[in-house]
């Protein structure tokens, strides 16, 4: 097979600029910074560009990639979101009225998970993986800005007590931090992890300068918002990284801790009640968790399903102040059922174990981590400690950076996998799929 160039032409067009501006709006715009602009419709923009990424990532692949790899990025997608969005759709009908489109379209931040895939087929086609990096870099800076620019902007204490429930959504209000505008705080922590991994080990003074002001500006977004579990589990996790994560046989020391991580569960969980309890409407949520058990009791196995805002919501169903995503596991439970739970752990621990995994390969293939690889492996271990009270990949912010997760790993473990082990898939061979 020729692979020579083809001879260039005048009216010859490069997309890849395009492909970079539609994955930086579908991280934007999946990561809510497009929350605070018009009633957050430009997370259909989001959902757009990402749908536009799988597209052009499975036309791609189709004619590049081995058959086999081809569909595990394909149609293993389409059945999982496709499963995910249309069975919790026909299931909250039969349990209980409405229409299916309805609830379908309810569920549409999860076609954000299509992102990632597009992002695989594309890079495993010949876009540059780097660049790639660069722009997803270049969205998470812009997040930071955009919170900040309406924090200043906006007249909290108006939007608080907005009769539009999407604006009075945005900010949260308690004694001692007053009106704090709410941020895309998934990013940000990716950001200030994988900026503080640049600092440590980049040489070029210009990409440590932007480091240094990414980890400002998010040390100061936190001055504003300060929230402290979460602050508490990234510190956490980046302990235990060094201690249990950084070889791969030290996660070996994990099975010989497990006694002590028992013995312990009982007074961490008892923390986390506590303070769980002690927040601003901890009252009102463990009222809306023995509502959502008594619930639980009547759909266990596939859930509630996915309600509507055009039609009968839970609200109507439970109680007035009843809102599953504020509930933790126990809110996953309540919409989709023991199954549905079981396939959230296991798709955490498969991005957790794929993140793992892919830093090791980029310590033993280059001599150090990637950074940004490195801020979402810590951002996820400090989610699984968070894990019961806050189930981030169940919606937009982190089904966007999940499958983000997943995508980059992937395509990191098979670019450092040697060429002679046949059960990884060697890079591809093709020219880039668009010529710069």
């Amino acid at each position: 097979m020729n692979n020579a160039a083809p001879a260039g032409s005048p009216f010859q067009i490069s997309l890849n600029p395009l492909i970079y501006a539609t994955i930086f709006m579908a991280v934007f715009a999946g990561c809510q910074g497009g929350r605070y602009y018009m009633s957050n419709r430009l997370q259909e923009l989001g959902i757009a560009c990402a749908l536009l990424l799988f597209v052009m990532g499975c036309w791609q692949g189709l004619f590049r990639l081995p058959y086999q790899e081809w569909r595990s990025w394909v149609l293993s997608p389409l059945m999982l979101i496709g499963g995910i969005i249309g069975i919790s759709s026909v299931v909250f009908v039969l349990n209980y009225s409405g229409s299916v489109l309805y609830s379908a379209f309810s569920a549409r931040e999860f076609l954000l998970a299509f992102m990632g895939p597009g992002i695989y087929l594309l890079c495993r086609c010949g876009l540059p993986l780097q660049n790639v990096e660069r722009t997803i870099w270049f969205a998470l800076f812009a997040l930071m800005i955009n919170y900040l620019l309406f924090y200043f902007t906006m007249d909290l204490r108006a939007a608080f007590f907005s009769s539009d429930h999407t604006v009075s959504n945005l900010v949260t209000y308690d004694a001692w931090r007053g009106f704090r505008l709410k941020p895309p705080l998934f990013a940000i922590m990716v950001a200030l992890l994988g900026a503080l991994a640049l600092i440590l080990q980049s040489r070029g003074k210009a990409v440590k300068t932007a480091a240094i002001a990414s980890v400002a500006l998010a040390a100061y977004i936190w001055s504003i918002v300060l929230f402290r579990s979460t602050l508490a589990t990234m510190i956490l996790s980046v302990m235990l990284y060094p201690l249990l994560l950084s070889h791969r046989n030290r996660l070996k020391l994990i099975v010989v801790m497990a006694p002590l991580v028992v013995l312990a569960v009982p007074v961490v969980g008892s923390l986390a009640v506590e303070n769980f309890m002690e927040a601003d409407g901890g009252s009102i949520r463990a009222k809306a968790f023995l509502k959502a058990i008594d619930h639980i009791a009547m759909h266990p196995v596939l859930g509630a399903g996915e309600d509507s805002a055009y039609g009968l919501s839970y609200q109507e169903i439970v109680a007035p102040y009843f809102f599953p995503s504020d509930l933790g596991l126990m809110g996953v439970t309540y919409k989709y059922g023991v199954l549905g739970l079981i396939l959230y752990l296991t798709m955490h621990c498969k991005i957790w174990l794929r993140l793992w995994s892919a830093n090791m390969d980029c310590r033993a293939t280059d001599g150090r981590i990637n950074p940004l690889l490195w801020g979402m492996f810590i951002f996820m271990t400090a989610q699984t400690f968070n894990l019961a009270l806050n189930p981030g990949l169940a919606y937009a912010q982190g089904i966007t950076l999940g499958s983000l997760a997943l995508s980059l790993a992937s395509l990191h473990r098979v670019r450092c996998a040697p060429a002679s082990d046949k059960n990884t898939l060697a890079p591809s061979p093709n020219l880039p799929i668009l010529s710069t």
